[in-house]
């Protein structure tokens, strides 16, 4: 259990499709030979049986939204059920079932509307009701991956204004509320639901079978609320737990689409080019944590110089096979308010040495916590230690267990390694970096800090809010503990009969809008 977390374990953070933002992002998109093999099929066909290898979670896979943990388990939640607001491919916001979020002035108290003549698998009309019970149900769970997103919301002041609108009052004002809804998680429920076993959703498929670490076939919904969708009659989602086992099973036929390809994997079929290797570039991330009240990293001019060790370009063409985009210390890129007029931080050892020195620490030995959990992430770890012995600085990598690794020592170490999805920048500062934080990784306690956070997400103000945001982020840039060297994609790979996918930089496999999908 994560320290502080409230019941909510790291692993959730790490499996949910957090929210993202509303400009557009950096996903990577198809090339010219792509996007003339896609104008050439422009009229999609009907039918079929969409087949799609995921990672798996064995027997705790589960079809309820609040325990839902693993990507399959967000796959089939997505398939399922709708979200009020989604993410498309490119990172920007859509309305899904919510068609507007209007502020009062003050942007504590918010009205949501919501769409009209939708219906659930079983016939009843969506509305507010639903939208209601699902986020009384999120908050009373200890579980659910997206509990941090409703803290913000009264939930008790909450009001039902007609069928199709209700009230949220806010505990403190949120300028731009929408972003919040786009985790899996927060997908809607309908009112009064328990039995997951036989779910009812709103989505664009119904449940027909499901076995635990198996799989699953769900039958297209001929009453979604999207127009002419979906495509395909039936979606079988299989549990494939071996990256090798779910390659060969797309290569041979077996399955039309597959997640998370290893990134050698990635390398040798875009050679190869007997599949199509989807590359989504976005603002996932795997950091260098230091926690700032710990020993070296109390010292501001450790953490300093620490980042300016790190040789960015190599870390990704080491630990990523040259995949994904060099950061700079700063999570978001590519979203809104990311400050991209920050000077790109480069590797400088003499700089480093001059500021360990000064700091009483040239030279150092330290622990660095990482594991396979993540891919990239021991690669990188390995690739940082090797570089930081030319300022000085003996680092041993100490590779735990997958399993546990987010379960013993995370939170408590002074230097490690950690995993984000792409989520808004306001979120993830809340969720990482202010007092009530739940994942204060860098153990970062600065009150002056969280009062301009606080007023950054009220300003309504566009200009101002960008201004504020900008001091957010340069206060971090300068004193943090993130070493953030790089973004990671999503790497998918999918057969050359499957339309309708786009590589996604906020989730696997076009964050799994599987209505769009066809079989030619």
């Amino acid at each position: 259990m994560a320290r502080g977390s409230e019941g909510l374990t790291r692993r959730h953070l790490l499996e949910r499709a957090a929210a993202a933002g509303i400009v557009v992002g950096s996903s990577g998109l198809l090339g010219a030979g792509e996007r003339a093999f896609a104008a050439s099929l422009a009229t999609p066909k009907r039918g079929g049986r969409l087949r799609v290898g995921m990672v798996g979670g064995g027997q705790s896979e589960t079809l309820d939204p609040n325990l839902a943990v693993s990507t399959i388990d967000t796959c089939r939640v997505l398939t399922l059920y709708d979200l009020l607001v989604h993410s498309k491919p490119d990172l920007r916001l859509e309305m899904r079932l919510a068609t507007a979020f209007e502020p009062n002035k003050s942007a504590n108290n918010w009205t949501i509307k919501l769409r009209k003549g939708v219906v659930w698998h079983d016939g009843k009309p969506f509305g507010a009701d639903d939208v209601m019970y699902t986020l009384r149900r999120i908050a009373a769970s200890k579980t659910n991956g997206a509990l941090p997103a409703v803290q913000p919301f009264d939930l008790k002041a909450m009001r039902k204004v007609n069928p199709h609108e209700l009230e949220l009052p806010l505990h403190y004002p949120i300028a731009d509320l929408a972003p919040s809804f786009v985790f899996y998680p927060l997908v809607i429920v309908q009112d009064g639901a328990k039995n997951f076993k036989q779910p009812v959703g709103t989505g664009a498929f119904m449940a027909d079978k499901f076995k635990p670490g198996q799989g699953s076939l769900f039958k297209r919904n001929p009453h979604y609320w999207m127009h002419g969708l979906p495509y395909v009659d039936e979606v079988e989602i299989q549990s494939i737990p071996d990256p090798q086992a779910r390659l060969d099973a797309l290569v041979s036929g077996q399955v039309d689409a597959v997640e998370q390809l290893s990134y050698a994997q990635a390398k040798q079929h875009l050679a190869q080019k007997d599949i199509r290797v989807l590359v989504g570039n976005g603002p996932q991330i795997v950091p260098i944590t230091m926690s700032a009240d710990l020993k070296p990293f109390d010292d501001v001019r450790v953490r300093q110089a620490f980042r300016l060790i790190a040789d960015r370009p190599a870390l990704i063409k080491g630990a990523q096979f040259g995949f994904g985009q060099i950061g700079n210390d700063l999570a978001g890129k590519g979203l809104k308010w990311y400050a991209s007029d920050i000077p790109q931080r480069h590797q400088d050892i003499d700089k480093a040495k001059f500021l360990l020195k000064q700091a009483g620490h040239e030279k150092l030995n330290v622990t660095l916590y990482s594991s396979t959990a993540i891919a990239g992430m021991l690669e990188s770890a390995t690739i940082f230690a090797q570089q930081a012995k030319k300022a000085g600085v003996n680092v041993q990598v100490n590779n735990g267990p997958p399993d546990t690794y987010f379960a013993s020592k995370y939170l408590k170490w002074a230097f490690g390694q950690t995993n984000w999805p792409a989520i808004p920048i306001p979120n993830w500062i809340n969720e990482s970096l202010t007092q009530k934080a739940f994942y204060n990784e860098t153990h970062w306690h600065e009150p002056s800090f969280d009062k301009l956070v606080l007023k950054a997400q009220g300003e309504q103000g566009e200009a101002k809010a960008k201004e504020l945001w900008h001091e957010v982020q340069k206060t971090l840039w300068d004193k943090g503990g993130y070493l953030i060297w790089g973004f990671t994609p999503f790497l998918d790979g999918v057969s050359k009969k499957l339309n309708g996918v786009q590589p996604s930089g906020f989730f696997a496999l076009g964050n799994f809008d599987f209505q769009h999908f066809w079989l030619s």
